[in-house]
């Protein structure tokens, strides 16, 4: 008996009944990480080389996938830069919106979050995507990117991960669009062709000529959004424009302005470049105009009549000569030109637009077409707010969130 009880703990016996051991342990922890390896391996054959074939190929074996599920993937691009933390309570809203059996990956990669799902129709992906936004909205209060992609088998996933990367980087020009489809986004490489007016532009801001610059400068951006040149090198564009601009500025403010490149450079959205660099062309344009402190009686008159009367829609250089200064409304139209420098409807416009930036950032009027028609609109608050965003760069809503962000 003591023999068998001493053959109990041999090395031998000992040698077996830990090898046991560790193998039932190692069966409990494999279930526990199971789930961790299978995001893994599936990791490594999306954002691999494309010649890993082994570990797909072990992926597929091991959980018993097949190859040629059809799957979409997603993409999902917060608006606003957030913290990783931010990002994980996004994933979760997705792990919320589309159940684990069709969930094949759902993770963090940079800025962004990565879904492979195998809800390949169109029409419920879409119904996933527009629910998912709508509780990121309704829960942080940011909006988001949604590019999608197209239908593909789960083995093509490495060259449609790329494909729709690439595609994000595109939705640079895309800032009103939310939910986007990878193979509508045009993604050309090259300049195809820009010549940019700078020599032009950076003149018209040196003679002080804001409407014509300005011209210039929305022709500039339209051209570059045609284009769709990789946003890297649109960026590199803008900022030679911008550079253009900022040497007309007297050489003391230049540092100043130099550290609006930043900006620039951060910017997500081609349309927010936009509005920042006309803003910054205004602002040089307005310190080095000559500052009329003396104008003719008549020019007075006229300004007078418009300060008094600039919610009155029916105000028109026609009508201040006809009606009220009674004189030639050519003359006078030149005149006003030569003396303020600049056009009798644009003057108007442009303090009608800032008049109406006073009131959304005062908060003194809360609804548009409060706002429309208090600075001479009367009921097309849809017009004054195309006129409001060709202005600042924003509709009156984002302005107003833009401004509040910015105090």
């Amino acid at each position: 008996m003591l023999k068998q009880k001493d053959d109990l703990y041999s090395p031998e016996n000992c040698g077996k009944n830990q090898e046991e051991e560790f193998c039932r342990m190692m069966l409990d922890e494999t279930e526990v990480v199971r789930p961790i390896i299978k995001e893994q391996l599936l990791k490594e054959y999306i954002f691999g080389n494309g010649a890993n074939d082994e570990v797909f190929n072990i992926y597929c074996k091991m959980f018993d996938v097949d190859k040629a599920t059809r799957t979409r993937m997603l993409i999902i691009y917060p608006e606003e830069k957030c913290e990783n933390d931010d990002l994980f309570f996004y994933k979760n809203i997705v792990e919320q919106c589309i159940d684990g059996e069709h969930l094949i990956l759902n993770t963090i990669i940079k800025d962004y979050i990565l879904v492979v799902t195998d809800i390949s129709v169109c029409a419920d992906i879409l119904m996933k995507i527009d629910k998912i936004r709508r509780l990121i909205k309704s829960c942080y209060k940011n909006d988001a990117i949604m590019l999608y992609s197209r239908e593909a088998e789960l083995s093509d996933a490495p060259e449609e991960f790329s494909k729709i990367e690439k595609c994000l980087d595109y939705a640079f020009y895309a800032s009103d669009a939310k939910i986007l489809y990878a193979d509508d986004i045009n993604t050309a490489e090259g300049s195809a062709g820009l010549e940019p007016q700078y020599a032009q532009i950076e003149k018209e801001v040196k003679n002080s000529n804001y409407e014509k610059a300005a011209e210039m400068t929305e022709k500039f951006f339209d051209e570059l959004e045609i284009a769709a040149v990789p946003p890297a090198v649109a960026k590199t564009y803008c900022l030679e424009l911008y550079v253009c601009i900022i040497r007309c500025c007297e050489v003391d403010k230049i540092s100043e302005f130099m550290k609006g490149i930043v900006p620039i450079q951060e910017k997500r959205y081609l349309s927010d470049i936009r509005a920042f660099i006309l803003e910054k062309m205004k602002e040089i344009i307005s310190m080095n105009a000559p500052q009329k402190n003396i104008y003719s009686s008549l020019v007075r008159e006229a300004l007078m009549v418009i300060e008094e009367n600039i919610s009155n829609e029916n105000l028109s250089l026609r009508w201040i000569a006809g009606s009220v200064l009674y004189t030639n409304v050519d003359y006078l139209g030149k005149l006003f030109k030569k003396e303020t420098g600049k056009n009798f409807s644009h003057y108007v416009m442009e303090k009608r637009m800032e008049m109406a930036k006073e009131m959304i950032l005062s908060g003194s009027k809360d609804r548009i077409y409060e706002i429309a028609e208090n600075v001479g609109y009367g009921l097309n608050p849809q017009y004054f707010s195309q006129v409001f965003k060709k202005y600042t760069g924003y509709s009156p809503l984002e302005y107003r969130d833009y401004a509040r962000k910015q105090a």
